[in-house]
């Protein structure tokens, strides 16, 4: 079976989203088939979800711990809204600001 989601790159200040598919093979049971990892380290840069929201909320997390700044309820809600601009399956996201803004 294959499943749409997104992976989440996080490194160098900036993280990526990249639309792919799963199979059943690359979700972990223990999410609810909701999660991957690459070679199943929880703790990779790179992580796996079924749910843009999800995603979403990864990679703004990551940048808001590197920046040592705490997201608000508001700015996680509005990050969970976001509907991102696509280039070639890939939503590029340079900063926290960035991804406040455009949510």
């Amino acid at each position: 079976m294959k499943f749409p989601g997104y992976w989440v790159h996080v490194g160098q200040g900036k993280a990526v989203l990249e639309r792919t598919t799963f199979d059943e093979t690359e979700l972990d049971p223990a999410t609810g088939w909701k999660q991957a990892w690459q070679n199943q380290d929880a703790e990779a840069p790179t992580k796996g979800f079924r749910e843009l929201a999800e995603a979403l909320m990864c990679a703004a997390q990551a940048l808001a711990s590197a920046s040592e700044y705490s997201l608000s309820k508001s700015e996680i809600d509005q990050i969970g809204r976001l509907e991102p601009e696509w280039i070639d399956d890939r939503y590029e996201i340079q900063s926290l600001a960035q991804l406040l803004a455009e949510s």
